[in-house]
């Protein structure tokens, strides 16, 4: 019975075929028939677009992560990008038909041959994705629970918070690998034994003081600093891990046998005007460059410069003003960003605002393009300024 339709099915086409003016040697042997199931089902599964990136990293046998939880917006994450996941509609169904042969899977020659397939599913959507930046504001949270402050307050009450090792922040960060790495590295976190920890900021600066004190007495600023030496002879007072973070954070190594670091001025400076900064409020700006100097290591210079996305200055009042704004410190959403910076200051010139949006631009998207979209240019005294575009909350 089934070969009979079979048959007859085949002589339906080959009418077709006639009726089209085509030769059945035209088209491959192999015809298929296209019906729908009776139960279509569309929930077990959804569709996704993916770029050259996943494409690349799925084909050479790689892996890929969809991170976020109930409260977050879905990310994809290979191991060195993330993207998110947006849900878009096709103006055309899409029918998915599974046991359909395409291409290269249908014989060129053979028998004239009927091959029946079902559509099980029809799409009216999928999902794209898009380039992302890691959520790092959620990585700051997250470290700052339980902040470090040397081995004698482990045990203290407010020290109980949870500790967190590099796979418990892939599971709960949206970023990939390597994404997640470079942001702990920029927010300073250490690896004390096997947790990843932010060091609290007094804590920290005892840490500083003493590896700058010993320099001093050493003449370490002119010819480095060794790092084991400086690691043995404070040992007793912090973990050698710390000890050994803080160095690489705050000095360059130097090409020597040995290991040598080499104090980074800048970052020395920067550190320096934190300290004196980060809870002032704001500081006459003439006795806090007095200060800043008096401060620092003996040769070393300072400059405004060093101060980029750390601290603002206010020329227009008498006397001129600086105070404490991270960049850090700031919302990562591009629109709550340039509300917070507009609610602060009402115009900016471009040098200005740059180190406090840099960190939102992307391969596409550069400052320019950023400042196009969100603030307004005019002119104030010949100079270039940018205000907000909308009114600020």
């Amino acid at each position: 019975m089934a070969s009979e339709l079979d048959e007859r099915a085949l002589e339906d086409i080959n009418t077709v075929l006639e009726y089209a003016k085509l030769e059945s040697s035209d088209v491959k042997p192999t015809v298929q028939c296209i019906y729908f199931s009776k139960h279509l089902d569309n929930q077990s599964f959804k569709l996704l677009e993916v770029n050259d990136t996943v494409l690349e990293t799925l084909t050479d046998g790689g892996r890929v992560v969809i991170r976020g939880n109930s409260e977050d917006m879905a990310v994809l994450c290979t191991k060195t990008a993330t993207f998110e996941i947006k849900e878009a509609e096709i103006s055309n169904s899409m029918l998915i038909v599974p046991q359909l042969d395409i291409g290269p899977d249908l014989d060129d020659s053979g028998p004239q041959r009927l091959k029946v397939s079902k559509v099980t599913s029809v799409m009216n959507n999928y999902y794209e994705l898009r380039p992302c930046k890691p959520k790092v504001s959620k990585l700051k949270k997250l470290l700052e629970e339980n902040m470090y402050s040397g081995r004698e307050c482990e045990q203290d009450e407010e020290h109980q918070g949870h500790k967190y090792s590099f796979e418990d922040l892939l599971n709960i960060v949206q970023g990939s690998e390597t994404e997640i790495k470079e942001s702990l590295k920029k927010l300073q976190a250490c690896p004390i034994e096997g947790m990843w920890r932010v060091l609290d900021f007094d804590f920290l600066t005892q840490v500083f003081n003493h590896i700058i004190q010993l320099c001093e007495e050493n003449d370490w600023l002119s010819t480095g600093i060794p790092l084991e030496e400086c690691c043995e002879t404070l040992q007793e007072l912090f973990p050698s891990e710390v000890l050994t973070h803080v160095i690489e954070c705050y000095a360059d190594e130097m090409k020597s046998d040995a290991k040598f670091y080499s104090l980074n001025e800048d970052k020395i400076c920067q550190f320096f005007a934190e300290l004196i900064l980060r809870n002032s409020g704001k500081f006459n700006l003439k006795e806090f460059l007095r200060v800043w100097e008096q401060t620092v290591p003996q040769g070393m210079k300072t400059n405004l410069s060093q101060l980029e996305g750390m601290a603002l200055i206010d020329r227009n009042c008498m006397p001129e003003v600086i105070w404490y704004f991270p960049v850090d410190d700031l919302p990562e959403d591009i629109g709550e960003r340039f509300n917070m910076l507009f609610k602060t200051r009402e115009k900016w010139i471009l040098s200005e605002i740059t180190p406090y949006i840099r960190d939102l631009t992307t391969v596409k998207v550069d400052v320019g393009g950023l400042l196009t979209k969100y603030a307004r240019a005019s002119m104030l005294n010949g100079i270039k300024v940018f205000s907000s575009r909308k009114p600020v909350n």
